[in-house]
């Protein structure tokens, strides 16, 4: 699963962001459905910073690493971050699980001046949801033909 957040202030003030936490809800086995991949598409102006997440683990961390944006490899950088209302930061994060479904949501630590906080990211109220798809195949769509394919070039391990 990829997941690009844009974080920014919500006044011109400096928000330090401290961190980054995976909170697992549930883990249950992999659902048998198939899998599709939905990385077609153009990138936005900004430099993400990319993160990693293994789900499948007990504890999962968001570890930093090198991301792509076009043509360009981007190097791996970790928090702190800060941004403001006019200087946002993108961070992408490729969420994997192998053999497991896992309810998850993230908590990021930041602050500003002598305010604090923890802002929980989740899909609308709802943890985010992500299943491993060990053995099944990859579609991809094709842009040319409006049609879902099976992307040979992929493996599920």
């Amino acid at each position: 699963m990829k997941l690009e957040l844009a974080v920014q202030g919500t006044s011109g003030d400096t928000v330090v962001l401290h961190s980054l936490h995976v909170r697992t809800m549930s883990k249950a086995a992999a659902l048998p459905w198939s899998a599709y991949s939905m990385a077609s598409g153009c990138g936005g102006g900004l430099t993400p910073a990319s993160f990693t997440l293994n789900l499948d683990v007990d504890r999962p961390l968001a570890r930093p690493t090198p991301g792509q944006q076009g043509d360009t490899v981007i190097p791996a950088v970790d928090f702190p971050f800060k941004v403001s209302k006019t200087d946002p930061q993108v961070l992408t994060l490729y969420a994997h699980a192998t053999s497991s479904n896992v309810s998850w949501y993230l908590e990021l630590d930041w602050s500003s001046g002598d305010r604090s906080g923890t802002l929980r990211i989740d899909d609308h109220g709802r943890p985010f949801q992500t299943s491993g798809a060990k053995g099944r195949p990859l579609y991809g769509y094709n842009m040319d033909t409006s049609t879902w394919e099976i992307d040979d070039t992929a493996t599920l391990s």
